[in-house]
């Protein structure tokens, strides 16, 4: 028979070995042992901040947007250095830009539906105006 002694060393030996298991096998414990908790904030912070950006920037096109063709009767009907010659159309009696180099193309009619929509109408006027290398006041700052 093993005395008192030596069983007592014996479970005391083989409770710590087992609390010893138990400790490191925790879950949930083994990012913040990876990787601290400041780096795990940092992360978190960065990843919202980030998506806060982006989503600032899509409403803040979306307004631009919204504002240009609330406010198309603000903006001239033909572009920079042009004549009106009836409703919506226009022509260019100075050959600006890149597009009066193209025989027949310095009379342009605006009074279409792609550049009268009221959602997309003075955008598909910017990239008209942009492909042109024209200049159109208040349009050309909508794209």
């Amino acid at each position: 028979m093993l005395s008192n002694s030596v069983k007592y060393k014996m479970n005391n030996k083989v409770s710590r070995s087992t609390s010893n298991i138990s400790n490191t096998s925790k879950p949930g414990n083994s990012l913040m042992q990876n990787y601290g908790s400041t780096t795990v904030i940092y992360i978190v912070s960065f990843l919202a901040i980030g998506i806060a950006i982006i989503y600032l920037y899509k409403f803040y096109k979306s307004f631009q947007l919204a504002s240009a063709s609330t406010n198309a009767n603000l903006f001239p009907d033909c572009p920079d250095y042009w004549d009106s010659i009836g409703k919506g159309v226009c022509r260019n009696v100075n050959f600006l830009g890149s597009c009066a180099q193209t025989p027949g193309s310095n009379t342009v009619d605006f009074s279409g539906t792609l550049f009268t929509n009221v959602n997309t109408g003075n955008y598909a006027k910017c990239k008209w105006s942009q492909g042109c290398n024209m200049s159109w006041s208040g349009i050309d700052r909508v794209c």
